[in-house]
């Protein structure tokens, strides 16, 4: 049930590669954050974007913003675990599986994410996706459990979300072979112009 899903989005990236804020890089007329905002919300009941201290998110249409919960890291530059233990208390005690995704996601569909709904069952803790052979942890579907041991990772100066995985039940998930794109991220000026030609393509 949908009800039981959240989001935590993931916008306050150093974006050092890209030389510029990701979230409000625009493609098709939407920033990177509105599109994945628009894929999310028939998937989850809650969804919350955490961004870094000082960040200044793009506007995001008003019947989004009435549906996304806006948080901070707490700590500035500690990587997404940090965001993860922010974001958390921000989701209601209902929501028991969180996608976790970061904001430069832009050939991400809501088939794709709905794929990783439909592997996720009792037999499973998380759905990371597989792309070029390295799992991402930050494009993935987890049990809230899961995530739970951030704060004590950061303690333990382990920053790297993949001690999360730790003793829990992960299958992984490969980009399908006619679409092997969709779960690529942009990092570079390069990368993004790539991505919006594709999509300039696409819709001419």
């Amino acid at each position: 049930m949908k009800k039981q899903y959240g989001a935590i989005l993931l916008a306050g990236g150093l974006s050092s590669r890209m030389g510029q804020d990701k979230a409000s890089l625009e493609i098709g007329g939407r920033t990177m954050l509105e599109r994945l905002l628009l894929i999310l919300r028939p998937l989850v009941a809650e969804t919350v974007v955490m961004r870094a201290p000082g960040q200044v998110l793009p506007r995001i249409s008003s019947d989004l913003q009435d549906w996304i919960k806006l948080g901070m890291d707490s700590v500035a530059e500690r990587g997404p675990l940090q965001g993860i233990v922010d974001a958390l208390p921000l989701l209601s005690s209902k929501i028991d599986k969180v996608f976790l995704l970061t904001c430069d996601l832009p050939y991400l569909t809501e088939e794709w994410l709905q794929t990783l709904r439909d592997i996720m069952t009792d037999e499973y803790d998380l759905v990371c996706t597989e792309e070029g052979n390295i799992t991402n942890p930050l494009l993935a579907l987890y049990r809230r459990p899961v995530l739970e041991p951030a704060a004590e990772l950061l303690a333990e100066g382990k920053r790297r979300p993949i001690f999360l995985w730790e003793g829990w039940r992960m299958v992984r998930l490969s980009s399908p072979e006619e679409t092997p794109w969709i779960c690529q991220d942009v990092n570079t000026p390069d990368e993004f112009k790539k991505a919006q030609l594709f999509f300039q393509r696409k819709h001419d």
